[in-house]
């Protein structure tokens, strides 16, 4: 176990935060491997989490910032400028349905009929 985690509904916590998913194509230097980047990369504050894919990208980046601008400006001038990186696809995540195993906002079920007079 590395650590207990809480979930929290920012939504409802009324958070203002913006987060968005970032899709990264790199370059690799010969006998490193995605290693140094990856350390450079999580060591920004913005940087939620880091996660290494199969597919067309390389690496997934989740970073939150406080408008839709921030992030993009982070994007911009902090991750497209690293000599390893290619490309960059940002994604704005819009609403959370779902977050580490816990539904946000599940429907209440009425298991009985309700009683009018």
């Amino acid at each position: 176990i590395r650590k207990y985690k809480t979930v929290i509904d920012w939504d409802l916590a009324g958070d203002e935060n913006v987060y968005a998913i970032i899709e990264l194509k790199v370059s690799l230097e010969r006998s490193v491997g995605y290693q140094p980047l990856v350390e450079r990369l999580y060591k920004f504050p913005e940087v939620r989490s880091v996660r290494l894919l199969s597919g067309q990208y390389d690496l997934s980046l989740t970073v939150s910032g406080r408008t839709m601008k921030e992030v993009a400006f982070f994007v911009a001038e902090k991750i497209s400028t690293l000599d390893q990186v290619q490309h960059t696809t940002t994604h704005f995540v819009l609403k959370t349905y779902k977050e580490d195993g816990v539904i946000l906002h599940e429907q209440d079920h009425v298991t009985r009929l309700p009683v009018t007079p």
